[in-house]
């Protein structure tokens, strides 16, 4: 039996991102939910311990997305068209040029994370130093609501140009897989076109007694007439192809000879 060829496994940036743009913001559900429902010792442990440590997932989730979502989206906006064509309908050969949607939204989800990776990092750095208690202290009761609701958006608006990007790949993907089926198709139906009939049972006008008087035996009518003749009758089966030589035997004179 031959060994199995070790599959390549490839990785997926797009789809990491994907993932990890996901968890930035699914952390923050797990904690605002198990947050509201505990109280009690239970609620001091999780306030003490548990939302800390999802509040370290989402950031190192975040950060990944947004750093790493950035130099990817901006990587693949190259091979994004301002424009595609689509058939105009009714027509069999004309096209119109629409702006491409995926390509502006994208470039719109760039420019507004590179205003919002900012203002969201740089009070942690001014509170580092400052050498201020906490982030909190550094933006003051206003401020600290809006970068709340910018720490959620900036991980939707990376999630989303991302997969804005990445989706252009995926008719890609799915073009071999339609093409292979195809191929796949017609290669069953040529096997199937090649493939010899089943044979059925033979009635009595698929056989013929054979006209050569004082034969009594049949063959299959046509395709067995030839063999039938090779067979049985060889002396009356005409040879083509086969020049015809006249030999005529010479008789030596012995007298002459002598």
């Amino acid at each position: 039996m031959a060994k199995p060829k070790n599959k390549k496994l490839n990785f997926d940036l797009g789809l990491l991102l994907l993932i990890t743009g996901a968890l930035a913001n699914i952390t923050i559900w797990i904690g605002a939910f198990v947050a509201t429902e505990t109280d009690g010792p239970i609620g001091a442990w999780v306030r003490n311990l548990l939302l800390p440590i999802l509040g370290g997932v989402s950031g190192l989730a975040m950060g990944i997305t947004v750093t790493v979502g950035l130099v990817y989206v901006l990587a693949r906006l190259s091979k994004l068209k301002p424009s595609v064509d689509r058939k105009v309908r009714g027509t069999k050969k004309k096209y119109k040029s629409i702006p491409n949607v995926s390509f502006y939204t994208a470039w719109a989800a760039v420019l507004l994370l590179l205003i919002i990776s900012p203002a969201l990092l740089a009070p942690y750095v001014f509170m580092i130093i400052s050498g201020s208690q906490n982030i909190y202290a550094v933006l003051g009761d206003g401020w600290a609501r809006a970068w709340s609701v910018g720490r959620i958006v900036a991980a939707d608006l990376a999630m989303s140009a991302v997969a804005l990007v990445y989706g252009v790949q995926l008719p890609a993907l799915a073009g071999p897989a339609r093409a292979s089926h195809s191929s796949k198709g017609a290669t069953d139906s040529t096997a199937g076109a090649n493939r010899t009939p089943k044979q059925t049972p033979r009635t009595a006008s698929d056989v013929r007694p054979c006209d050569v008087p004082g034969c009594k035996l049949s063959y299959a009518w046509p395709q067995g007439k030839g063999a039938h003749y090779k067979k049985h009758h060889p002396d009356l089966v005409i040879q083509k192809g086969i020049p015809a030589r006249v030999s005529l035997p010479i008789k030596a004179d012995k007298k002459g000879e002598a």
